[in-house]
């Protein structure tokens, strides 16, 4: 063995047990605290509801009767929860799927979960090998490290949601593409198509990546004028095998047409329409363009979901990055990559909907293009361990923020969650066939505590102030910052001199404390932790005496 092959051996098992040590950090990070807020089903939004209409798959009914998500990742999740329950069959007694749906539906979910945290820590892998493939391992292990930390991937890794498999999916996508751009050919093209519709089948604005494609190959194209923006036979194909493939693996889009076509319509108001809390101003035409932007997320998804998704300084690196990106055509990936960032957050950011969660499926392209702004600025100085020194630097120091974070979080979601507090207090206080009025739902019934098996809750109508006549005995209360967690003040003062109370739950260490997403009812912060100890909302139990 040469000296040049001895350091050759050696630097590959110093990568090697970096790349080990960053994955382990990556699986860490997403599996740490999976079981957030169970045993109570309502601590993720949506996971639920989702899965409830899984239960007759098992049956052969495919039919999901629910098109807010594509069918394939019903199906997806479906399936690897059945895996997860078949092998823990091989040493405990498990039910069936549909039986634990009825009986045991945390199990599903901790299972469910799985797949996201699988899912999120594989990303890290890939986001290894592109970036090593694309201009070496430095790259690779830096867009590595800076995925398995940021806090946005992290954090949407712990639930049954179709975040992460939608990364996963447009950084395979985008790959395929650049490899397509490289080595043109309608069997590059045709591959590409089908990954962009397995990617839309896991959640619809997969479809985004076909406006990428589009704009790179006009951005490429030789032609003139308007003749720029026709797609070629290569891109066609590309697109109808996306189509193809879409329909392919969510079928019941076509056969349940009337239904799908009603979710579409409710997805496009739920989504685009201006919110009646913001109506137009009068005014001429700038006016108007003002309040429209105003009335949009761009700003949200700049100031908060990537500025405390990623951190400060990966948030400020960002633009120089894109625009690096954009500018260097030393690789199709990064002016692909570049593209589908600004089209998708263009695309999100014209929704008034603030949800930092539509910028998850970013994640991995844009860390992968902040590494390559890294690694350009380290390229130059001279001597490999000054360089690897420098590199390693700048890594720490776009990490630091958002590794800090996804633990902050993690030791928060770690702890039992205050509306499980109180369903225990229930259930060693509370006898059968009491009757439990629950107060605080001021937008939809989604946090409030669980009632133990035999405890019946009152059907009130809103602000009722006579619980009596209902045959109440018992009060239970949630309040928080977010608006899913609102008393009536008037109700509660002509209550006050019946309620004594039994019992309360905080998840304040004193005055309530951290920022959260107002328009998820997830009561985790999204920054600012200290001063929060636990998930879940202020719950209070009162006896009632009339």
């Amino acid at each position: 063995m040469t000296g040049q092959d001895g350091v050759a051996r050696r630097r590959s098992i110093v990568v090697g047990a970096a790349l080990g040590g960053i994955l382990v950090v990556a699986a860490t990070l997403r599996f740490w605290a999976l079981d957030m807020g169970l045993p109570n089903p309502a601590a993720r939004p949506d996971e639920r509801e989702m899965l409830s209409h899984t239960i007759a798959f098992a049956a052969g009914d495919l039919n999901p009767r629910w098109f807010v998500y594509p069918n394939l990742f019903m199906y997806a999740a479906w399936l690897w929860i059945e895996l997860g329950l078949t092998l823990r069959r091989l040493w405990v007694p498990t039910a069936p799927y549909a039986q634990l749906m009825r009986g045991d539906l945390p199990l599903v979910l901790l299972y469910g979960r799985t797949m996201s945290a699988v899912v999120g820590t594989a990303t890290v892998a890939i986001v290894y090998q592109i970036g090593r493939a694309v201009d070496g391992r430095r790259l690779g292990l830096v867009a590595a490290a800076l995925l398995a930390t940021n806090f946005l991937h992290v954090r949407d890794s712990h639930a049954l949601k179709t975040e992460t498999l939608l990364a996963a999916g447009t950084l395979v996508s985008l790959w395929l593409l650049a490899r397509r751009q490289e080595h043109p050919g309608l069997g590059r093209a045709a591959l590409a198509g089908v990954a962009i519709g397995i990617t839309a089948g896991f959640k619809y604005p997969g479809l985004f990546l076909l406006a990428t494609a589009w704009i790179v190959e006009i951005l490429a194209s030789p032609r003139r004028g308007l003749r720029r923006a026709l797609p070629g036979f290569p891109l066609l194909v590309l697109g109808a095998t996306a189509v193809v493939t879409f329909l392919a693996t969510s079928p019941f889009l076509v056969l349940d047409f009337g239904r799908a076509k009603d979710t579409a319509a409710f997805l496009s108001l739920a989504l685009y329409a201006t919110r009646s809390e913001d109506p137009r101003p009068a005014g001429g035409l700038l006016t108007t363009i003002l309040w429209w932007l105003r009335s949009r997320a761009f700003w949200y998804h700049l100031a908060a979901s990537l500025r405390h998704g990623s951190g400060i300084v990966l948030a400020l690196a960002t633009p120089v990055a894109l625009v690096r990106a954009v500018r260097d055509r030393a690789h199709p990936f990064f002016v692909l990559a570049a593209v589908h960032c600004i089209v998708h957050y263009l695309i999100a950011g014209a929704s008034p909907v603030h949800l930092a969660r539509y910028l998850t499926p970013l994640m991995p392209v844009l860390m992968l293009l902040v590494a390559a702004l890294v690694t350009s600025l380290t390229a130059r100085i001279a001597g490999p361990a000054r360089r690897d020194a420098a590199t390693a630097i700048l890594t720490l120091l776009l990490v630091a923020e958002p590794a800090a974070s996804s633990i902050a979080a993690n030791v928060i979601s770690a702890r039992t969650d205050t509306r499980v507090l109180a369903t225990r207090w229930m259930t060693d206080h509370l006898p059968a066939g009491t009757v439990v009025a629950q107060l605080g739902d001021a937008v939809v019934p989604i946090a409030n505590p669980e009632l133990p098996p035999g405890v019946r809750r009152a059907v009130l109508p809103a602000g009722a102030t006579d619980l009596a006549a209902a045959g109440v005995t018992f009060v239970t209360t949630h309040e928080h910052q977010l608006p899913f967690s609102q008393l009536d003040p008037r109700q509660l003062q002509a209550l006050g001199p019946h309620l004594a109370l039994l019992a309360e739950f905080s998840p304040y260490v004193g005055p309530p404390a951290g920022v959260f997403e107002r328009e998820d009812a997830y009561y985790v912060p999204f920054w600012s932790f200290s001063g929060v100890v636990r998930p879940g909302p202020l719950v209070r139990i009162y006896a009632y005496r009339p």
